[in-house]
């Protein structure tokens, strides 16, 4: 392929288009060589470029979509232009529509919109690909719905279950918290309930 030694992780953005529609648009996370030099990329979505800026300490009020808007401005004046987002449709609202943020740590972006927005509002974040523009939309509803089947062979090519013994206890013993000596001092006497068995 001619691009074969010019694609760079994490600079690079892969673009993938079923006819004018955009399938797919991200960077490249990792690559790997095989024997006779054949070339795998791994890539992430374009949402992942919400990992690549910081939110520096702030105190917000206002419409959720007057916060988000804030969010993306941020985000847009750290990065490339490439992974710069406009600001689309925003249908999630707060009952009294006036929120009240802040938050005292530098985190990335992404961890503000979901911390700030969606585990409080809810909804879900979309990024929509028209006319050359990234729109990032926040959507109390999903309305897009694949009309694509699944077929085994056909359209899902591979299939891997990964079961991990690291993730399984055989045992879980609860213990409580160190009580206190008269000094104040940790003892190794733990709480326990049972003066209630």
């Amino acid at each position: 392929h001619p691009y074969y030694n010019m694609v760079r992780k994490m600079k690079s953005i892969i673009t993938v288009f079923q006819d004018d529609f955009t399938l797919f648009r991200g960077r490249i996370l990792d690559d790997e060589v095989g024997w006779h030099n054949q070339k795998a990329i791994t890539c992430e979505g374009d949402m992942a470029f919400l990992l690549d800026s910081i939110v520096r300490p702030f105190s917000f009020t206002g419409t959720p979509e007057e916060f988000l808007a804030h969010i993306i401005n941020s985000h847009n004046s750290q990065v490339d232009v490439e992974k710069r987002f406009t600001l689309g449709r925003v249908t999630v609202t707060d009952p009294n529509d006036y929120i009240v943020r802040s938050d005292i740590d530098y985190v990335n972006t992404w961890e503000v919109i979901e911390k700030k927005l969606l585990d409080l509002l809810g909804g879900y974040i979309i990024i929509r690909h028209e006319e050359g523009i990234n729109y990032l939309d926040y959507l109390e509803e999903i309305n897009l719905l694949a009309p694509q089947s699944i077929q085994f062979g056909k359209n899902l090519l591979d299939l891997k279950r990964v079961r991990k013994g690291e993730d399984i206890a055989t045992v879980i013993i609860p213990l409580g918290a160190k009580l206190k000596d008269a000094e104040g001092q940790d003892t190794d006497i733990r709480l326990t309930i049972s003066s209630v068995n």
